[in-house]
């Protein structure tokens, strides 16, 4: 007998986050590294860095409300992935000069921007479907992440750096290969999204949530682009710096699959607010000159920190929004974090290293994610839920 539908679709779903985040893995840790090798200046490099989020702040949100419009967010992902691993390609063969690399670059993520919040919007429907919790469909995400780092690592070697591309193009198609499994339900009637960001807005705890998350997660994706930076200055090796990224997004999944044992015995809220805090106290460690060994025996704080973040906050956002603005809401969501969040935070982060080096920025980044903590301490305690909005 074939296997069962729900379970061929778990295995489906849990394949799209493996390979939507292998995505990410296998392009952006070695990304100014590639950069460097075809003659790109270090200020060309922070600004091609920067062109990500900047599109992001603007294509989320238009991804998640065409979803939440249309109703079809299977298909627009499907969409979305060829049409990503097709501007990969195009970024290898065509980005040589710096113009042309930054455009294509854009444009590859005006496309990647919207994959994770649609997907996150998918696990979370079949998770209140089928009862499994969501950090379980997302340890998936951050497994895919650590292998990607190790596989793209070795290929980058062996075959030079712009296997990375080919690398992704590659786990693009495979995430378009296993969102054929995924079945998706459409909400009765359409939805006007604009009439539905007007809701949003007046729905305290998510506008809280989305200044918290300016703030937190802006210095967690900071630490993508300037750890390398850090490591250096602790004495660490290069060779470090790999292994430090495979450990950090490996203890993700395990504290990702653990986050429903959290959520149930501290709540929601609580979760979140501890693994900001464990952020917080995480950057202003590494602003102290920690020993490099250190760094990398302590890895598991990520796992902590950063795992619990991101799966909690994701059920935080489905729970405190309407259901027909699911997408719309996660987008924004990840706009505001991932987008606007992380420009700031680069931008000002990188001012910092030119002026007072790198451990300060780390400062910076604790600084930060304490304020983070702010909006937060108000949602847990103070700003109660009205299921009257969400209706």
């Amino acid at each position: 007998m074939g296997m069962p539908f729900w379970r061929r679709e778990s295995v489906s779903i849990s394949g799209l986050f493996f390979f939507v985040y292998f995505v990410l893995g296998a392009l952006y840790p070695l990304l100014s590294h590639y950069l460097k090798s075809i003659g790109m200046s270090g200020t060309q490099i922070g600004l091609i860095v920067s062109v990500g989020p900047i599109v992001a702040i603007f294509a989320q949100p238009f991804w998640g409300m065409l979803c939440d419009r249309f109703q079809m967010s299977r298909q627009i992902l499907s969409s979305i992935l060829l049409c990503a691993a097709a501007a990969a390609l195009l970024l290898l063969w065509g980005g040589r000069s710096f113009i042309a690399f930054a455009l294509l670059y854009g444009l590859l993520h005006f496309f990647q921007s919207g994959a994770v919040p649609i997907s996150d919007g998918l696990a979370l429907q079949y998770a209140a479907h089928t009862g499994i919790e969501f950090g379980r469909i997302r340890q998936w995400g951050a497994i895919g992440f650590a292998v990607a780092t190790l596989v793209a690592g070795l290929l980058a070697d062996w075959f030079g750096l712009g296997a990375i591309f080919y690398v992704y193009t590659v786990a693009q198609l495979g995430a378009f290969a296993c969102l054929r499994g995924v079945r998706t339900e459409r909400s009765m009637g359409t939805v006007n999204v604009f009439k539905g960001l007007a809701r949003l807005v007046r729905i305290p705890r998510y506008m809280l949530f989305l200044m918290s998350a300016f703030l937190i997660f802006g210095p967690i994706n900071g630490n993508n682009i300037f750890f390398g930076l850090l490591y250096d200055s602790l004495g660490g090796q290069v060779a470090g710096i790999g292994l430090a990224f495979l450990l950090f997004a490996g203890s993700e999944a395990p504290f990702m699959k653990w986050s429903g044992f959290f959520i149930q015995r501290l709540g929601l809220e609580k979760t979140i607010l501890i693994a900001g805090l464990v952020s917080a106290l995480r950057w202003l460690w590494y602003g102290t000159s920690p020993s490099p060994t250190a760094v990398l025996i302590l890895f598991f704080i990520q796992g902590f920190s950063v795992g619990l973040y991101l799966a909690s906050a994701a059920q935080f956002v489905k729970e405190n929004t309407p259901d027909g603005l699911r997408v719309t809401a996660l987008s924004v969501y990840t706009s505001m974090g991932l987008g606007l969040g992380s420009m700031a935070t680069n931008v000002v982060g990188g001012m910092l290293v030119d002026a007072y080096g790198i451990l300060t920025t780390y400062t910076f980044f604790g600084v930060l994610t304490l304020l983070g903590l702010v909006p937060l301490t108000l949602v847990t305690w103070f700003v109660k839920r009205k299921d009257t909005v969400l209706q």
